[in-house]
């Protein structure tokens, strides 16, 4: 479980990912590498979200985006960034910052977890990156 300083750290955060997102040609790159990936997802029936997320990726800090979900239907969530040394990861809580167990797909700069929600609510989606360096970054979902 996330430790409550830290959860509401996160929070923070997600609230100026959802608030200003970053724009520009890193942004861009990072942004088509995100679809390319969510398109994967596409050839098996899932319908991509209009509406991405793309920030800065703070060092140390996982960037958060918060989402409801509905239970029943499957979830896919994508980043990637334009930092190639970068491995970055996505994670899924709970509204109350309890992990979710996913499936996930992780290569370098590009990353994904997919899962089906028991219950409809909330749900964080946390990306973070492993050098503590900032980068840019795009996320997107996919759901059928």
């Amino acid at each position: 479980m996330i430790h409550s300083s830290l959860f509401s750290s996160l929070l923070a955060f997600a609230t100026i990912l959802n608030a200003s997102p970053a724009r520009g040609d890193a942004v861009i790159t990072c942004r088509r590498a995100a679809l390319e990936i969510a398109g994967a997802w596409t050839n098996d029936g899932f319908r991509l979200r209009e509406r991405p997320w793309a920030g800065i990726l703070p060092a140390g800090k996982p960037a958060l985006a918060r989402v409801n979900l509905i239970a029943g239907n499957r979830y896919w969530f994508s980043a990637a960034t334009n930092a190639a040394s970068t491995f970055i990861s996505v994670n899924i809580y709970t509204e109350h910052g309890t992990p979710v167990t996913a499936e996930t797909y992780q290569d370098g700069p590009l990353a994904a977890a997919g899962f089906a929600p028991s219950q409809s609510g909330l749900y964080l989606i946390a990306v973070s990156e492993s050098h503590g360096t900032p980068v840019p970054f795009c996320l997107v979902y996919s759901y059928k």
